[in-house]
């Protein structure tokens, strides 16, 4: 059983406590917020006992075995190196860092430490993707020639609020453009890897060409962008991203002999996607499907996934679950890497640069 803290009581941490609840292996056993309003309700929303006002107090808090850490962009790195030299397992939200050398020095902190240290890309821990990389192995469509990744959606722009604040880590590539690159390259390593298990040193692949564009907002981050990525064996890949252009969000993959889509494919039965209250224990998980259209549409055909938790649950659980590895195949630490080096390129295609990129 894992005893977790979370750092930080935004709405995602509300959303990864009530995950917890629902899985097999652990429980929330303390919060540290420097927000007394918001620390107090999600303690008593979700009962959590023990109540921090700083982060170095819950890292000091000797029955927390792993922490989650739900800060904006700029304070993962700096957060989770300290929770390292605590001797805490660690979860830290995506990005796993602001670009790829401080991903390499949180990456040493876990080593160093010998501690557990994942990126928290919740949607790689669900059955869904299991299921999806199978079908690509087995030949489903044949082989891979086209990835589209879309991640977007539109609302207004403020500049106070963290999405569009530069020194908030704003912006729509690190935001939610890392969804899109994430499932293209795990997409292309199936495809490439002519086996797949869970022990697989590599289940993603790394780009050899990136092309980008797009578009500044008035407070020097990027409101919307498009990346076109090549992968080794020809597979190309297209991945959109956006806070202010509202696009179907979508995964397909074409192959020589027919068409993969993931209608849902960032919040697979997750019911939490809007509810920030504690649901239910009797709460039952929807279904999810991967549409497979052969070459020669004959009538598509709809591959069922069942799911038996939240989808933060599979993610809690699967931090349990390899913690002696000290990191997971859903997201490895070569993984995160090789995502956070493409986000790279695709920033310095568009000219986008933050203060972390100086001082690295």
């Amino acid at each position: 059983m894992t005893n977790w803290g979370i750092i930080g009581a935004g709405g995602i941490a509300r959303v990864f406590a009530n995950g917890v609840r629902f899985s097999r292996t652990g429980r929330v056993a303390a919060v540290a917020s420097r927000t007394p309003a918001r620390g107090e309700s999600l303690a008593e929303d979700f009962s959590i006992s023990r109540l921090y006002a700083s982060y170095e107090e819950l890292l000091a808090d000797k029955e927390v075995d792993a922490v989650y850490i739900s800060l904006i962009h700029p304070l993962h790195a700096q957060w989770a190196i300290q929770a390292a030299r605590a001797g805490k397992h660690i979860l830290v939200e995506k990005p796993l860092a602001m670009n790829s050398v401080q991903a390499a020095e949180m990456i040493d902190a876990a080593q160093r430490n010998d501690i557990f240290l994942m990126e928290a890309f919740m949607y790689r821990c669900h059955p869904q993707m299991a299921r999806l990389a199978e079908l690509i192995r087995e030949g489903a469509i044949g082989e891979v020639l086209m990835i589209r990744s879309t991640f977007s959606f539109a609302i207004p722009f403020d500049e106070s609020s963290r999405l569009f604040n530069k020194e908030l880590g704003g912006g729509s590539i690190l935001d939610v453009g890392c969804y899109p690159a994430s499932m293209a390259r795990f997409i292309a390593g199936a495809a490439i890897a002519p086996r797949y298990s869970a022990d697989l040193a590599k289940p993603f692949a790394d780009p050899i060409r990136v092309r980008a564009c797009g578009v500044m907002g008035p407070s020097g981050v990027d409101t919307y962008a498009a990346a076109t990525v090549e992968f080794p064996r020809g597979i190309i890949a297209e991945l959109v991203c956006g806070i202010t252009c509202q696009m179907p969000i979508e995964v397909s993959v074409t192959g020589t002999k027919g068409r993969l889509s993931v209608p849902n494919p960032w919040l697979p039965t997750s019911p939490v996607r809007t509810a920030l209250k504690p649901l239910p224990m009797d709460t039952r998980w929807p279904s999810e499907k991967l549409i497979l259209q052969s070459a020669d549409r004959s009538e598509p055909t709809e591959i069922i996934i069942e799911a038996d938790r939240d989808l933060y649950s599979y993610e809690a659980d699967t931090v349990d679950q390899h913690i002696a590895d000290r990191k997971a195949p859903a997201m490895s630490w070569e993984d995160s890497m090789g995502n956070m080096r493409l986000l790279d390129r695709w920033r310095d295609e568009i000219g986008l640069a933050y203060e972390q990129d100086r001082d690295a």
